[in-house]
């Protein structure tokens, strides 16, 4: 029993020492849905600051040749199609991952030419617009080779957390029937064992209750998964999980789209 609490209490030590680094600021759909509108009125800004001798260019290269117009209306179309697709049941990973990828020759063609030429700063600004729509779908402008990119919406955050709430009421009652069972528990420690599986699920409102309403929720993220971890570490490593795995494996999937949603590795 003293292993036991001893364990508890360097986990949770662990746990308050985790740096505030690893809170990421997750952006919110509205946050995402104007980057995205910015993204638009960025290019256009920089198209419109463009030489016309630029504009009106082909390019030949070693697969072919490019016209300049040409990538323009394209680029437009992937921006829009993103712009358009995008809402509270879909992320448009896809799509933004579309505009990284083709946003991509421009910016080498502007590195290029260096700061002299028309339209680097507007360009810059584009870029520096993209750099924050990649962050918040975990990558980052110029994208990297192979590089995943994902976004949890809002929806999603808060049905995970809900599931977690109620998978944790379930969990913590298996785990009470179940400690009380083993006469070598005595009854403090289960309480407070008990106690440590319910604040699971009371983490777990506090979070979705701050995604709900709009509010900064990294904090609420980060102390629902130290708790999850504590949780798991102390009970699921005892002779009590075969009993409690079935329950906590219901939380393991939600528990990753958290830990995901808000870049906790």
């Amino acid at each position: 029993m003293k292993t036991i609490k001893t364990l508890a209490l360097v986990l949770l030590a662990l746990a308050v020492a985790m740096p505030a680094a690893a809170q990421t600021n997750r952006l919110y759909d509205k946050d995402v849905k104007q980057l995205l509108d910015q993204s638009k009125q960025s290019y256009e800004r920089f198209w419109d600051a463009l030489d016309n001798q630029i504009k009106n260019t082909t390019f030949k290269g070693p697969t072919g040749e490019w016209v300049v117009k040409k990538i323009d209306e394209d680029y437009r179309k992937v921006i829009d199609t993103a712009r358009d697709r995008f809402n509270d049941s879909y992320s448009a990973s896809t799509e933004v991952a579309a505009i990284l990828r083709d946003a991509t020759r421009t910016q080498t063609y502007v590195s290029q030419k260096g700061p002299g030429m028309k339209g680097a700063s507007e360009w810059q600004a584009h870029a520096t617009v993209l750099g924050q729509l990649a962050a918040a779908y975990g990558g980052a402008f110029p994208p990297v080779e192979n590089q995943p990119l994902r976004r949890y919406n809002d929806k999603e955050v808060i049905t995970a957390a809900r599931r977690i709430e109620e998978s944790s009421k379930q969990f913590a009652g298996i785990l009470d029937s179940t400690l009380k069972k083993d006469k070598s528990v005595p009854e403090a420690a289960r309480k407070s064992m008990v106690t440590d599986a319910k604040t699971v699920g009371e983490n777990a409102k506090a979070l979705r209750e701050a995604v709900e309403n709009g509010r900064p929720a990294s904090a609420q993220a980060a102390l629902l998964l130290q708790q999850a971890k504590k949780v798991q570490d102390t009970f699921m490593a005892g002779s009590a999980s075969a009993a409690l795995n079935p329950q906590w494996g219901s939380m393991r999937d939600p528990l990753a789209t958290i830990a995901a949603a808000f870049g906790v590795k």
